[in-house]
């Protein structure tokens, strides 16, 4: 399991030198909020990989094959920690297949059905992502989407990582791992909020209070 990280430049890097996020993914939304002062998409770009060592996954923007590859040639030549990520219509599909033949592990986003799911597997996707928390504003099952995609990769023993993305709460991500997915990617506020509960916090505060009572190896827990 993982878990892939989103947020600002300065968030991203924190999550990733903490060691718990292996993965920064980006989309235009992102990229927009990183650009807002003037700099261009290859100078943040440039920036981020400068200041983490895992990959960094940008969404191409096409929207034909020949644009997505065109695209992905030119961050290339920035960081080889770039990794695409392309869209599930026809021609973003069909780039994902000549991405992937030649050495690149790309992630096909926007999967809200079993059989973009089954396509992109075909192509050679590395990572397909369903958008849990869009599905979920849209009345759809998003954990029985993964469950079903979990379950058509295992039947057909393929190695394609479902990476369950926008995810807006705790609940969410736990319900997609459960569901079957691999990678649960975020925003850094969530990232945050995983580490909370209010009866963890009960038990240490109570901790705590026994700390304060004794001398642990001849000092004051708390001078």
């Amino acid at each position: 399991m993982e878990l892939w990280i989103e947020g600002s430049i300065e968030q991203v890097k924190a999550a990733v030198d903490s060691g718990l996020a292996t993965t920064v993914a980006t989309n235009p939304s992102i990229i927009a909020r990183w650009t807002a002062n003037g700099q261009t998409m290859d100078e943040v770009v440039k920036e981020v990989c400068r200041k983490v060592s895992v990959p960094v996954y940008v969404q191409l923007h096409g929207p034909t094959v020949d644009d997505f590859l065109y695209e992905m040639d030119a961050l290339r030549s920035i960081s080889e920690q770039i990794h695409p990520k392309l869209v599930a219509t026809r021609d973003g599909i069909a780039a994902t297949k000549r991405l992937a033949q030649d050495g690149l592990r790309p992630l096909v986003t926007t999967i809200s059905t079993v059989s973009q799911a089954f396509m992109s597997a075909a192509a050679g996707a590395a990572y397909i992502a369903p958008y849990v928390g869009r599905i979920e504003d849209a009345g759809e099952d998003a954990s029985g989407l993964v469950a079903n995609i979990a379950r058509l990769y295992a039947l057909h023993g393929v190695e394609t990582q479902i990476a369950a993305a926008s995810i807006r709460s705790p609940e969410q991500a736990e319900k997609s791992l459960l569901a079957g997915a691999h990678i649960v990617v975020m925003q850094y506020e969530i990232f945050e909020k995983l580490f909370e509960s209010r009866l963890t916090q009960d038990w240490i505060d109570r901790f705590e209070e026994n700390w304060s009572q004794f001398v642990f190896e001849g000092r004051a827990v708390h001078p």
